[in-house]
């Protein structure tokens, strides 16, 4: 079995990074829109949407590269987790959780 993915696409609004264990481990969550490569005739290009949680990324990384509208590329596993909601129903996510990050933009700071 394989579980490995690779996107490319434009964070859809700033990662929310959290930082714990006396400032040694940091999380990073954010969403990215992938474009179709396909479009209908008549019809806007349509794009899929992935929940990406990336450990450990550097902070100057993140402060960077990490902003909406940036176009990054992102390789990693899936991954389904679950809880109960607010309604004691069980709630369903699936996310990529990132072993790379890396920017496909450079622009000079």
């Amino acid at each position: 079995m394989l579980n490995n993915c690779n996107f490319m696409g434009r964070l859809t609004q700033d990662a929310n990074t959290k930082v714990f264990e006396e400032n040694t481990k940091r999380v990073s969550k954010f969403s990215i829109a992938v474009d179709r490569d396909y479009v209908k005739e008549g019809e806007e290009r349509k794009a899929d949407y992935f929940r990406i949680v990336a450990w450990n990324l550097s902070e100057k990384f993140i402060n960077r590269w990490l902003k909406k509208g940036e176009l990054i590329g992102v390789t990693g596993k899936m991954e389904t987790r679950s809880f109960k909601g607010n309604d004691q129903e069980d709630v369903y996510i699936t996310e990529l959780i990132a072993d790379h990050v890396y920017p496909t933009n450079f622009k000079k700071d």
